[in-house]
């Protein structure tokens, strides 16, 4: 099973886009700035602010994306 560093942490500049798959489930929490998720499937986009978090399930794909400088944490779920 893969393990995370406790927590990765990563940053995204204004409009900056990562696409993410992961093998197990994580949470996603923000630190920093403002994030947006969005998921195949999923009809809601999730719009993230300092301290709010989204669980992303194991082997989904998502796309994460900035507004502003925003540096998020990925934790295993």
């Amino acid at each position: 099973m893969l393990e995370l560093p406790v927590p990765l942490v990563l940053q995204l500049a204004d409009g900056e886009l990562l696409r993410w798959t992961q093998a197990v489930a994580v949470r996603l929490r923000v630190i920093a700035g403002r994030v947006w998720v969005t998921r195949p499937g999923d009809l809601d986009d999730h719009f993230l602010d300092v301290g709010d978090q989204l669980r992303l399930e194991a082997r989904s794909r998502v796309l994460i994306g900035a507004e502003g400088e925003a540096r998020f944490a990925l934790d295993a779920a």
